[in-house]
């Protein structure tokens, strides 16, 4: 069994890449819970925690590999990949 879920893989039959649109929307799905985040811990605190802090309690990542930042100013979080939604 497992020799042919092997071969499927390497005739292009396996599990693929997420396209470009749901990498995306993954990515802005993730910033939705990290600005729900910085809202909870603001709410408790009255301050805004380090963003690693976040992304690390939470377990997300882009799923292209961008970096997640969060500008107190606008209150937006935002991808180095994907911008914000």
């Amino acid at each position: 069994m497992a020799l042919g879920v092997a071969l499927l893989a390497v005739a292009g039959c396996g599990p693929t890449a997420l396209s470009a649109d749901v990498a995306k929307q993954e990515c802005f799905a993730n910033q939705a819970k990290i600005k729900t985040m910085f809202d909870v811990f603001y709410a408790d605190s009255g301050e805004y925690p380090p963003i690693g802090i976040v992304v690390q309690k939470l377990g997300v990542k882009c799923p292209s590999g961008g970096t997640y930042r969060f500008d107190p100013k606008t209150l937006t979080v935002s991808c180095s990949v994907h911008g914000h939604s």
